[in-house]
């Protein structure tokens, strides 16, 4: 294991949210609608809505699917029905190495977080501010972070210095087995713990089982992959851990892949779409071809948006659906390349 590249641990932080304050908003990518395009406003499915008639009358024109099917299953509609329900995407392609990720939630100002370990490996991750109490109308201070302090124990994906990537998703349920010597884990800080000391797949699986991992609200599964091309999808189900491997591919969405029958498709669109992408790419796609995937399987919800690839230690990372305006860090820079 690599120790720390400074005397002291050093904590490096990009709070890519509050830059749209202090730079007056230059910085900040551009709303977009599910087909791209740029929007001065958050994307609405209604567009050229103006008055015809003073009565008044008006007359628009609705471009999303309302999911008419939907509702007359359940009888009931919502705006998250249309726009897009909280979620996530996670993919690994072996071919190529390239993992990529979205995050879906509501918005909230987002930090890309570098750590620097004496006693482990130097990783690069993603953090929701909102865990901090900030919002997009309430964004950090520069001259006051000390509430950030705890953030290396809140992240949502990430990828370390031996090529280690770690990404989860919620799901409906989750039940971990548990041991009275053990000691317990929070189910996001296994992230942490899978970044800092493990390199392989092999080995985040015995850390793993050196812990009680304590689920919370919502629960959630895990995404791992290596630099050697190996990917695990992990699961907590009736008391015990289970692991689906993956050959050319894996891919990761909010139902639970180990108690579903996937004859006919899986029961989730956006899983259905990145796993034809990568089938049809038979597990190789380049990162601007991941990131492609991801805006495919994106929400009106979509914080974020990152491609990690071990091979060059970089992160691509569009935030807001903001697709063509695409950072790229590296894991040994803070600087956008």
């Amino acid at each position: 294991m690599k120790q720390g590249r400074f005397l002291a641990p050093v904590v490096l932080v990009v709070i890519l949210g509050a830059w749209c304050l202090f730079y007056g908003e230059l910085l900040k990518p551009p709303v977009q609608g599910p087909g791209g395009q740029a929007a001065e406003e958050p994307w609405s499915p209604v567009t050229g809505f103006r008055k015809v008639d003073p009565y008044p009358l008006y007359v628009a024109t609705y471009v999303a699917d309302y999911r008419l099917s939907e509702y007359l299953e359940t009888g009931s509609y919502s705006s998250s029905m249309i726009l897009g329900k909280p979620g996530c995407t996670c993919f690994y392609a072996a071919g190529s190495g390239v993992y990529g990720r979205n995050f879906d939630f509501p918005p909230n100002p987002v930090l890309l977080l570098f750590t620097y370990p004496e006693d482990g490996y130097a990783s690069v991750s993603l953090v929701d501010l909102g865990y901090f109490g900030y919002s997009m109308s309430e964004l950090p201070d520069a001259q006051d972070l000390e509430s950030l302090t705890t953030t290396p124990y809140m992240p949502f994906d990430g990828m370390n210095e031996a090529g280690l990537v770690v990404g989860i998703a919620a799901i409906p349920h989750a039940e971990p087995p548990f041991s009275s010597d053990k000691v317990s884990i929070g189910e996001i800080q296994v992230i942490r713990l899978l970044l800092d000391r493990a390199a392989t797949v092999d080995e985040a699986l015995t850390l793993l089982d050196e812990y009680n991992v304590e689920m919370t609200e919502p629960p959630i599964h895990y995404l791992v992959a290596d630099a050697a091309g190996a990917s695990a999808l992990i699961e907590y189900v009736g008391g015990e851990r289970r692991v689906v491997t993956g050959s050319s591919f894996n891919v990761m969405t909010n139902f639970i892949v180990t108690e579903t029958n996937m004859e006919g498709g899986a029961p989730c669109a956006r899983y259905n779409h990145v796993f034809e992408g990568l089938t049809e790419a038979q597990g190789t796609v380049s990162p601007d071809e991941a990131m492609a995937l991801l805006r495919g399987a994106s929400q009106g919800s979509t914080i974020w948006s990152s491609v990690y690839s071990p091979a060059t230690g970089e992160v691509h990372l569009a935030l807001g659906r903001g697709y063509g305006s695409v950072h790229t860090f590296k894991l040994n820079s803070t600087e956008p390349g």
